[in-house]
């Protein structure tokens, strides 16, 4: 195993906390494990050791788990983050929240003792999370400029990667959400947050990303003919994209040259694309939905605008975000958003889309709140479309790698 498969790095004031997971963690295979007391010694270490996964405690002397939080936002840590904490529930479920707010992989907030089977499922959850190769060291990727993400682009790099979405009705394949993943040349993984956000600093970029993508989808997906049937295809569109004045025209003019049908196409704008020219997103929204294609909102209940964008514009579609998706069992008011989202999505008659489902319990909770359609690693992670038996209609949730 290399550096960065078996780097774990424990951070926390206790020595018998630390001495305690060092132990779990040696018992399910780690062998190059560090410790650290406060966030002073954890910025030494993570400035010298690739490091996997943090477990980090949040009430600490010297310099506390928020420290250590800003030091991985401003260094781009890609790795898996862990919080610990000794507080209550409620001050738990709030520093989840908050610490999301950072861009960084926070896979849970979790209360101490930390027994061998919540460390076992929370590194199993932080596999999932990250969907990268192990042998990927982070420390080994550029800062990516605009002009690095082109050339990688240009020389073949982007590939279109599909995520089944399940009717919990049925029980049968609904559709594909499709992702955008970048290689280098060296086929090494570009990860997604080093290039969207490059890419969204940039009208160009972000419009010929978006553009790049839907065509090596179409043309994956062109390849069956007549067998997709009726699945849908869900695309990412960036507010900025719909700024550019002819996008529903080249958006049409693709679809129908690549024979797929527009009533097969959703385009999913995140609620962060209600913040700029909402004259301009509203119009252009609305030129697509009279193209026939559908339109969803991604990542609800994340902003402020969705319940008037909702009212404003005929949506087809609600995603409910998947940070209230995977807690809903064991967090009340993310259950709480979970079930008002659904709720407000049957009352205006859309259909919902629950993203973030790793469990059954979860896919129970969900369809019995009335969910239409659920994604997540229960049923499968973002592959290329020729990795799936689609054709059979049916993925069964469990049976992922």
């Amino acid at each position: 195993m290399s550096d960065f498969q078996q780097g774990i790095l424990v951070v926390d004031d206790q020595q018998v906390v630390r001495h305690t997971l060092a132990l779990c963690l040696q018992n399910l295979g780690f062998t190059r494990i560090y410790q650290a007391e406060n966030g002073r010694e954890a910025r030494k270490i993570l400035s010298s050791h690739s490091i996997r996964c943090v477990f980090c405690d949040l009430n600490m002397p010297v310099e506390d788990g928020f420290e250590v939080l800003k030091f991985l936002d401003a260094q781009a840590y890609p790795g898996a983050i862990i919080l610990m904490s000794g507080e209550e529930e409620e001050v738990l479920a709030s520093t989840a929240n908050l610490a999301r707010l950072y861009q960084l992989n926070i896979i849970e907030c979790v209360a101490k003792p930390l027994s061998f089977a919540t460390v076992k499922r929370l590194l199993s959850a932080s596999e999932r999370e990250l969907d990268i190769e192990a042998n990927h060291a982070p420390h080994s990727l550029p800062p990516l400029t605009a002009k690095l993400l082109k050339g990688y682009i240009d020389k073949g790099g982007l590939s279109a990667f599909f995520q089944p979405q399940i009717s919990l009705s049925s029980g049968r394949l609904k559709g594909f959400e499709v992702l955008a993943r970048l290689f280098k040349p060296d086929d090494s993984m570009v990860f997604p947050d080093q290039f969207i956000p490059t890419a969204e600093k940039h009208l160009e970029s972000i419009t010929d990303l978006t553009k790049r993508v839907i065509e090596c989808a179409y043309s994956d997906i062109n390849q069956y003919g007549k067998d997709i049937g009726n699945l849908s295809f869900a695309f990412n569109i960036s507010a900025k994209v719909l700024e550019a004045a002819n996008f529903p025209q080249w958006l049409q003019a693709t679809t129908a040259q690549y024979q797929l049908r527009p009533e097969q196409v959703i385009c999913e704008l995140t609620e962060t694309a209600f913040t700029t020219d909402q004259a301009t997103i509203d119009t252009q929204m609305l030129r697509l939905k009279m193209m026939k294609f559908k339109l969803s909102i991604d990542d609800f209940g994340t902003g402020y605008s969705s319940i008037a964008q909702l009212h404003s514009v005929p949506f087809d579609e609600l995603k409910v975000d998947k940070r209230f998706v995977l807690d809903c069992l064991s967090n009340t008011k993310s259950a709480a958003v979970v079930e008002q989202s659904i709720q407000l999505a049957k009352a205006i008659g859309v259909n919902v889309v629950a993203e973030g489902i790793e469990n059954q319990e979860v896919c129970d909770f969900v369809k019995a709140l009335g969910c239409d359609i659920g994604q997540g690693y229960f049923y499968a992670k973002p592959e290329p479309l020729s990795v799936f038996d689609w054709r059979a209609a049916s993925i069964q949730g469990g049976n992922r790698e």
